[in-house]
């Protein structure tokens, strides 16, 4: 397949990007700067600024899948100016794909939108899956719309999956790397009652389930 990714150069786009490889399939990766990034086999980078429209959309509609990554990273102080950047670092670039999915309607291309399991907010000790109710703080209603704006590629043909992602563990990179920082400054340590938990999955698992959902429709 040919694969299209927005946040291709992160850590779990990374691990995505070389685990498609490996099964055969294409890669184009959307940058804001194409000048320093490796050439390799099997990869095109495609400058463009995610947030807006432009020349990168007329490349959308020669994929096959679209793997939607793109986000401002969370772990920051949540001020005015910083939770605008997370929402449209979502939001727009989100739109934006799918406009450019809706220039060529009956498409039959798939987008794999990875949101987050923050649509549900704080539930406590409560398990949850697809069918739970969303949640009504500032993360939850971030994933609602941006979720909103994935399942309008539904009205142009295309198969839409929603992937509602954890805290990624892995090595060299994701949450674990900001943790074992304060670790090895002998900082870590259990907050409270040393209970609290976070839904979380490791880089390979994950990577496993966005090549199965390529591959299934069903």
């Amino acid at each position: 397949m040919r694969v299209f990714i927005t946040g291709g150069t992160g850590f779990l786009g990374s691990g995505l990007t070389g685990s498609l490889l490996g099964a055969g399939h294409t890669v184009t990766i959307l940058t804001r700067s194409a000048k320093n990034r490796t050439a390799q086999p099997g990869v095109t980078f495609v400058e463009g600024n995610p947030l807006t429209s432009g020349s990168w959309q007329d490349e959308v509609s020669k994929h096959d899948c679209l793997i939607n990554l793109a986000g401002a990273s969370i772990f920051c102080r949540w001020s005015a100016a910083n939770k605008k950047a997370i929402r449209d670092s979502r939001i727009l670039t989100t739109r934006n794909l799918i406009d450019a999915i809706s220039a060529q309607p009956d498409n039959k291309i798939t987008l794999l939108n990875g949101s987050a399991v923050g649509y549900y907010g704080f539930r406590n000790g409560e398990e949850l899956d697809e069918s739970g109710t969303t949640g009504n703080d500032f993360l939850a209603q971030v994933v609602q719309e941006w979720e909103s704006e994935a399942l309008r590629a539904e009205q142009s043909g295309a198969r839409v999956v929603l992937c509602r992602i954890g805290v990624i563990l892995g090595r060299d990179g994701g949450a674990l790397s900001r943790m074992l920082s304060v670790f090895r400054l002998g900082l870590g340590s259990p907050l409270g009652t040393g209970g609290q938990w976070f839904s979380w999955i490791g880089l390979h698992d994950l990577v496993n389930i966005f090549l199965f959902l390529m591959e299934n429709e069903a």
